[in-house]
C-alpha cells in the first residue's frame, strides 16, 4: 500500500482553510494569522517568480529568526523551488562558497 505524503504548501493550505483566523506565527508583539501568512506567501511567491525563479531552482535564504523567514520559505516552496537556508552571519567568502556550491539561482537576504 502506497501513501501520498502532502507537500508543506499543501499542508499549509489545508490549515488555512480549516483555521484562517488562528495565529500561525508570533514574534514578540507581531503575529500573523494563517490567512495572512497564506496571503504573504502568495505575494512573495509571485515576486520570486518575477525574478525568474522556476520549479526545481534553488533559492538561498539568509535571514535571521524573523517572521519573514517562514514567509519566504513557504513562498519558495510554492514555486516548486528548493530552499537553501543559510546562516545570515556568514562572511562574504563563506556566502560566496555556499551560493556557488548550492547552485542557488536567487538569494533572499536582509
Amino acid at each position: 500500500m502506497t501513501s501520498v505524503v502532502p507537500t508543506l504548501p499543501a499542508l499549509l493550505a489545508g490549515t488555512v482553510r480549516a483555521h484562517p483566523d488562528r495565529t500561525a506565527l508570533r514574534q514578540g508583539a507581531a503575529s500573523l494569522t494563517y490567512a495572512r501568512l497564506d496571503d504573504r506567501t502568495a505575494r512573495a511567491a509571485a515576486l520570486l517568480r518575477g525574478h525568474g525563479l522556476r520549479e526545481g531552482d534553488r533559492v538561498a535564504v539568509a535571514l535571521p529568526n524573523v517572521l519573514q523567514f517562514p514567509v519566504v520559505y513557504y513562498a519558495a516552496l510554492r514555486t516548486g523551488a528548493v530552499v537553501v537556508p543559510l546562516n545570515p552571519l556568514l562572511t562574504a567568502g563563506e556566502l560566496e562558497f555556499a551560493l556557488r556550491d548550492s547552485g542557488a539561482r536567487l538569494l533572499v537576504a536582509a
